[in-house]
């Protein structure tokens, strides 16, 4: 299977230059080495026979592949019927890697583990990084959407010595970049990421809510032992422990953005008794919600 480009932001990736490739029968992708940009071909028209290293890709209408920019492509075949493809330079400002499917889902379902909010916490107006994952070869979910994005982006190029053209392309450039993450998505949800995200859903849309995990399987249809074991698989805790932290979470930012006494923090996140929301926030953050407030939230001069 294609492998999966995961990146670490912030930076975001850099668009560098588009363009509209058409190319006649017997047309071939030109073969490159090492070119320092990742380089991503759409085909909207025919077939391109790519290859990178010892991959071959056929990329049919309405498919994508990127090129790494450490690696050796070549066009293995040329084209057997006219074909028209948009071709797109970007850059990984920061770090990145390649996983196989296997590796990548597997490292997906134990990626819950860290939670970034253990470090917002202490540091709670800080920027965290996060990790973004492209499909190398794909089916594009919106192949028309991605064709209209780059078009624009190519003829955005005409005016690249005003500065704000540049800022616009490189906000419009990571819509390309969602599109491609949004095609790795629908590639493989599987049924226990199905069920973890479906459970988590409903946690979400219900914190405030008393928790019964027979209520949450009657809810999405799943048994609760299977929905335990998925949200351990998915998120690295149960169901209900998914709950407090969403819980403790939500009361971070009451205690930040409101007046509000911490009995009613408690009442409005879900808390029967704020004893018991005062022992599980000071057991999460470390400091109870009082201190929290105090060290954190705003005060006027």
């Amino acid at each position: 299977m294609p492998p999966i480009i995961e990146f670490t932001a912030p930076p975001l990736p850099h668009y560098i230059v588009s363009g509209l490739s058409a190319l006649p029968v017997g047309g071939k992708h030109p073969s490159r080495k090492n070119i320092g940009a990742f380089d991503l071909l759409v085909v909207a028209r025919g077939c391109l026979y790519v290859g990178e290293e010892e991959r071959e890709y056929e990329i049919t209408e309405g498919h994508a592949l990127i090129l790494r920019p450490d690696s050796y492509h070549y066009a293995y075949e040329g084209c057997r019927e006219e074909s028209l493809h948009h071709w797109l330079h970007f850059q990984i400002l920061g770090d990145w890697r390649v996983l196989d499917e296997e590796e990548y889902w597997s490292s997906r379902g134990r990626s819950h583990e860290s939670d970034p909010q253990d470090y917002l916490s202490l540091h709670p107006f800080a920027t965290t990084a996060y990790t973004l994952a492209l499909p190398q070869f794909t089916r594009l979910a919106q192949p028309q959407k991605m064709a209209e994005i780059i078009s624009e982006l190519t003829e955005m190029n005409r005016h690249i010595h005003l500065p704000s053209v540049r800022l616009k392309q490189q906000a419009l450039f990571q819509e390309v970049i969602l599109l491609l993450s949004a095609s790795l998505e629908s590639d493989r949800p599987t049924p226990q990421s199905l069920c973890a995200e479906r459970a988590a859903s409903y946690l979400r849309e219900h914190y405030r809510e008393p928790f019964s995990a027979k209520k949450l399987g009657k809810a999405i249809n799943f048994h609760p032992v299977y929905i335990a074991r998925c949200m351990q698989k998915m998120f690295g805790c149960s169901p209900s422990v998914y709950l407090l932290r969403l819980r403790i979470d939500q009361s971070k930012l009451l205690l930040l953005q409101t007046d509000l006494p911490v009995e009613r923090v408690a009442e409005e996140v879900g808390f029967n008794q704020a004893a018991y929301f005062t022992a599980s926030f000071s057991r999460f953050e470390g400091m109870s919600p009082r201190k929290y407030r105090q060290r954190f939230a705003y005060t006027k001069s």
